[in-house]
């Protein structure tokens, strides 16, 4: 089935590849994006870069992607920064919501944006398993992903399904890797505090394969974007340190990391055990379930 798809955070690391993949299977591409032109000119096939919803009014869309949104852990967490995330995320949804309804869309399924967040942040291993139907925690970051659900549900009356992404750390070339590449090769790489808080990952292939395994699917609901086997920060660096054939020796220390990123620190110095099991009880299966599979892949493949 070729799909007209809208989509936001199209220039992003998940969104770019998302597109790309599209494109190849064919079908409709349709980018919301501050840069249109630099969007337009970023694919060899056709795709409408449009910077605004207003352009849209005359068109008909029967998939939405939502996936824009200030990446989190790019700069401090002052008052400012902290009303950016959530207008990047939340103001936007409901932007989305109130153009849906009035330009009458009627979607076949949506797609929106969440992350593992939205369970709070656990010191150590204090993270119990979370599937799904765990609660939402009450730091920031758990209630910027709660209220941006709440803004997604403006869409249940205007769709047949609407899922929620709660997505991982995402493991690709670039994003988060590329920025460790660097110093963990230089001998600079090593665990974060004691190194026992717990990463939710996924490799960037199963999550954009898992995209389109929802897309085709009768899913709906809130739906985990993690590989099934969670690691601590310090198996990570292990492991990572390892496939780069370099030692991870220098380990920075929470008080520092405190001082230099205050609350923000959370999301390097705590974490949660978060498990895929809507994906993995639908039958969905993944090419990198564990981390060593993820980054033998990651470090080979340049």
């Amino acid at each position: 089935m070729n799909r007209h798809i809208l989509i936001t955070g199209g220039t992003g690391f998940i969104g770019s590849r998302l597109v790309e993949r599209w494109l190849e299977q064919g079908h409709q591409i349709t980018v919301l994006t501050r840069r249109p032109l630099v969007a337009a000119k970023r694919w060899q096939q056709p795709v409408n870069a449009v910077a605004s919803l207003d352009a849209l009014d005359d068109v008909s869309f029967d998939t939405l992607v939502n996936l824009a949104g200030e990446g989190i852990a790019d700069a401090r967490w002052s008052d400012s920064r902290k009303q950016t995330l959530r207008d990047s995320r939340i103001r936007l949804t409901e932007s989305l919501v109130q153009w849906s309804v009035r330009t009458g869309q009627k979607y076949e399924v949506v797609l929106s944006g969440s992350a593992v967040g939205f369970y709070g942040a656990f010191d150590g291993q204090q993270s119990t398993p979370l599937t799904e139907k765990a609660p939402a925690g009450r730091d920031f970051a758990a209630q910027l992903c709660d209220d941006w659900e709440s803004a997604a549900q403006g869409f249940s009356l205007i769709a047949g399904r609407l899922v929620m992404l709660r997505t991982g750390l995402v493991l690709g070339q670039g994003g988060m890797l590329e920025r460790m590449r660097l110093p963990f090769l230089l001998g600079l790489g090593g665990r974060l505090g004691d190194g026992q808080q717990m990463m939710s990952w996924i490799h960037r292939e199963d999550y954009c394969n898992a995209v389109d395994f929802l897309l085709n699917s009768d899913l709906s609901g809130a739906v985990n974007m993690t590989a099934p086997v969670p690691v601590s920060n310090a198996d990570f660096t292990r492991s990572f340190a390892s496939a780069l054939h370099r030692p991870a020796l220098l380990p920075a220390p929470a008080f520092a990391l405190k001082l230099m990123l205050g609350e923000m620190s959370d999301l390097l110095l705590k974490g949660q055990m978060v498990v895929p099991d809507v994906l993995q009880s639908a039958g969905f299966e993944f090419a990198y379930p564990t981390l060593r599979d993820a980054l033998t892949q990651l470090v080979t493949t340049r």
